[in-house]
């Protein structure tokens, strides 16, 4: 029997495919807040040690914030990188909902989710049965999720390279630097259905 029934052929195969991504992603947005805060520190083996030495991710976001907006605010990016770092955020909040759940999917229904961090937080009395209160997901939510992924990955391109060219214009270095496009705003998608 397979570890996921429901993303099985003949089920929820695509969706299982971006859920996938976008479980696995979130590693990649967490790297994008990784190179701002060595392109601010100019080195990569102290900030490494900084964010990833166990600590959750909610913690990192918190000590990068910290770190992060004084210098970007000198830099003149400070509202972008506040945006970002709440985007990222949000990200995380939708990796956490997706990691932590059971999973179903029926013909009639489609995919569904049951989070059970949430249903151990907010239920009263005992819990008799997981599969209440489902949430479900359709592809099309779920591509608009995946693509909000990639925008906050595209942002923290810009702000690192923005920084960057910033850092050596303040200290007279003659490179030229490129400086990656400011993705366009995007809405940020729904949690589920």
């Amino acid at each position: 029997m397979p570890l996921m029934p429901c993303f099985e052929p003949g089920q929820a195969e695509e969706q299982g495919k971006i859920i996938g991504k976008i479980l696995v992603g979130y590693g990649e947005l967490e790297v994008g807040l990784l190179s701002c805060l060595v392109a601010v520190e100019r080195h990569i083996d102290l900030p490494v040690k900084r964010l990833f030495e166990r600590m959750p991710a909610e913690k990192r976001i918190k000590l990068a914030r910290q770190t992060l907006l004084p210098a970007f605010a000198d830099a003149g990016l400070e509202a972008d990188m506040k945006e970002c770092l709440a985007d990222l955020d949000w990200c995380r909040d939708l990796r956490n909902q997706y990691a932590h759940c059971q999973w179903g999917w029926t013909s009639n229904d489609g995919l569904f989710f049951v989070n059970l961090e949430q249903l151990a937080a907010n239920h009263v009395g005992p819990i008799t049965r997981v599969m209440n209160h489902p949430r479900y997901l359709g592809v099309s939510l779920l591509k608009e999720q995946e693509a909000y992924g990639d925008y906050v990955r595209e942002c923290f391109i810009y702000l690192e390279t923005a920084y960057q060219a910033w850092d050596r214009r303040r200290r007279d270095i003659a490179m030229t630097a490129f400086v990656f496009s400011k993705p366009p705003k995007i809405t940020r998608p729904c949690l589920h259905n």
